[in-house]
């Protein structure tokens, strides 16, 4: 009992969870630190950022310019060994390959502590250990290694980012995808001569402070000091955020500190603004080149088209599709999304474009069929949402076209998104901020989130036989946005064969026969016709069989909590029925009962009907979602309203052999 009691504390005491207090002086982990090697608020954590100080301050570069220096520490524990990557820091910064202003990266110190024979040895970073290369024509990074790092280290470094965009600060994120957080502070100071609107978001707000200090800097007649504002931001014990597939863009939700120039007055100077509007964004596209240009594109297709001799009485829906593949079957989309176009010689030549012209080449097509289209610009779900309070045209980055319909009502298309039918955008594009631009002086907003949506319809019919075979077939019907998703997956699956086998794996059942019709192009619906199989169990008295023949309603919100919201691809509604002959000689013992559920914001419900008459078993299953969008405190209802659903289409039904 003794060596028991011996080896179970052997085992328990490295796991040791320590108080922990900011510590801010570098160069000195404390014993708590040192010690640690579970951090108490999230124990499955590799490493913890134990604190972080970032320090934006405008610098003065020679007599009349100024600069940004961002002065960065960390401190770092590792736990795990999947934490020791954390060891290998890059640092990106911008350096564009043909200006004269850029940003440079300097005074790097790092240093690694550990413990051996029971005191703290540190390992400092050499040169040799650092280096420095360029990642594109506008971004360079350096990476540096700090040395002798293992699981139980603490590492601290330090550097300096000097910047001559004095007129954009960069934003600074308070949390991590990588690592929990235990303490950070952000101190920013800004003279008075510069307003900048300075923004704590994200779905945890700091805690913040103000203050005045003074700032000087040297003239040619000596030196003059004036006003500047401090802004301190501080947080603590701030858990990681990691991306995963119920999110589009991790940074829209990140504790942050973003900041806009409003203006700029020096002394003896007049104010200079940098405030915008949406109109201004407006005019700024409408005289670019690259869009306002072609905004009046010739139709690169202008002799094709007339080939196709479209009359005016076909619907605008149907005149599209057919420009839409007319537009297709000569160029391709290259994979880059964008708001500016390119000239007609390099799109014929090249013949493949990026989204934006290939919607400005397919508005020019449908302007010489008497059809009105124009220009839609946003920003893709998966590159954040819209500022709202500080228009950007740097934040749209990519486009589609609003179509007016006979009787006015518009609809929407992407040109260069593969496999949407007309009217059905991509779920990357329904977002709910667009920007529809109709001219020099006319644009308005548009809410995009509910302009398609998704629909998907079966019809399942099985026979099950005494041995406990059960032989059937599925009948299933996908619209819209659910036909976008089918044919994406269809196509990116290495092939047909294996994208039959995982829907075999996925259902438990062995597929005889399958055949899919209209997956290839831009049609509504994609059509599915399953022939199947699956043997139950059976032990001569009972069979069991699970009657929810392709019910996919495995929950995918397993964790107890999330910091996250959760955001849908679409709205959809999907409609299933199942029918089952059950075996003579056999009675039903247990069948599942009828269940609804509902979401408490009445976004999302589902209904699952049981009925057996005589013999046969009629299942319906209901399914709808209106809402897209969940923050995280909705999400205990949604993970009980997934629970359920799984809980339900995991449900047996019992058929007990009649004795004779």
């Amino acid at each position: 009992m003794k060596h028991f009691l011996l080896i179970l504390l052997s085992l328990i005491l490295p796991l040791e969870v320590v108080a922990l207090d900011v510590n801010k002086k570098f160069g000195a982990p404390t014993a708590e630190e040192m010690s640690m090697t579970v951090y108490e608020d999230d124990p499955e954590a590799a490493a913890v950022i134990l604190y972080s100080h970032t320090e934006a301050k405008f610098e003065q570069v020679g007599e009349s310019n100024f600069g940004i220096v961002y002065k960065v520490k960390e401190r770092i524990k590792i736990l795990k060994p999947e934490g020791i990557e954390q060891g290998d820091v890059k640092v990106v910064f911008y350096d564009p390959a043909k200006e004269t202003r850029d940003e440079r990266v300097s005074r790097i110190k790092a240093t690694s502590y550990n413990l051996e024979g029971g005191k703290v040895v540190s390992s400092k970073m050499t040169n040799d250990l650092k280096s420095k290369e360029r990642i594109n024509d506008k971004y360079c990074q350096v990476k540096f290694s700090i040395p002798n790092v293992k699981v139980g280290s603490v590492i601290e470094y330090e550097y300096e980012r000097h910047s001559d965009y004095y007129f954009t600060i960069s934003d600074w994120y308070a949390q991590s995808q990588e690592m929990p957080v235990f303490y950070t502070e952000y101190t920013l100071v800004i003279p008075a001569w510069f307003n900048f609107h300075v923004e704590n978001s994200g779905i945890i707000l700091l805690d913040q402070d103000v203050d005045i200090t003074s700032f000087t800097f040297a003239t040619s007649k000596g030196s003059a000091t004036v006003q500047a504002g401090v802004n301190k931001f501080f947080g603590s014990r701030l858990p990681v955020v990691k991306d995963d597939d119920w999110v589009y863009c991790v940074e829209d939700f990140l504790t942050k500190v973003v900041h806009d120039l409003n203006w700029i007055e020096f002394p003896n100077s007049g104010r200079r603004s940098f405030t915008t509007t949406w109109e201004k964004v407006d005019s700024v596209l409408m005289q670019d080149e690259d869009f306002g240009k072609f905004y009046k594109m010739n139709n690169p297709l202008a002799k094709e088209q007339a080939a196709l001799n479209l009359p005016d009485t076909l619907p605008v829906k149907e005149r599209t599709a057919r420009l839409r593949e007319l537009l297709k079957s000569n160029f391709a989309w290259n994979g880059n999304f964008g708001i500016y176009a390119v000239g007609e010689r390099k799109l014929q030549k090249e013949r493949t474009a990026n989204s934006a012209t290939l919607n400005f080449a397919l508005r020019s097509m449908l302007r010489d069929a008497n059809i009105q289209a124009y220009p839609v610009v946003m920003s893709r779900r998966t590159r954040g949402r819209l500022p709202q309070l500080h228009p950007s045209g740097e934040s749209l980055n990519t486009m589609c076209l609003q179509v007016i319909g006979e009787d006015g009502e518009p609809f929407y298309i992407d040109a260069a998104a593969p496999g949407c039918p007309v009217g059905v955008l991509p779920d990357n594009l329904l977002v709910e901020r667009a920007r529809v631009i109709r001219g020099e002086n006319s644009a308005e907003w548009v809410d995009l989130t509910h302009v398609s949506s998704g629909q998907i319809s079966s019809f399942s019919r099985g026979m099950l036989s005494a041995d406990g075979r059960l032989e059937g077939t599925r009948d299933v019907d996908y619209h819209d946005n659910s036909s976008v998703v089918f044919r994406r997956n269809f196509f990116t699956t290495k092939d047909s064969t294996d994208f039959v086998q995982k829907i075999a794996n996925r259902n438990k059942v062995e597929i005889e026969e399958y055949h899919v019709s209209d997956v290839k192009g831009y049609g509504p619906v994609v059509r599915e016709n399953i022939r199947f199989s699956r043997s139950c169990e059976n032990d001569g008295e009972h069979i069991y069989l699970n009657p929810f023949l392709f019910a996919d309603m495995e929950s995918p919100f397993k964790a107890e909590e999330r910091v996250l919201p959760v955001e849908f691809p679409y709205a959809v509604r999907e409609r299933h029925v199942i029918q089952i002959d059950l075996p003579e000689g056999y009675e039903v013992e247990e069948l599942p009962q009828s269940i609804q559920v509902k979401m408490t914001d009445g976004g999302m419900n589902c209904r699952i009907m049981t009925s057996l008459a005589g013999r046969k078993l009629n299942i319906q299953i209901s399914y709808n979602r209106q809402s897209m969008l969940y923050p995280n405190e909705y999400y205990p209802s949604l993970r009980d309203f997934w629970s359920k659903l799984e809980s339900k289409c995991n449900e047996m039904i019992v058929l007990k052999k009649i004795q004779q």
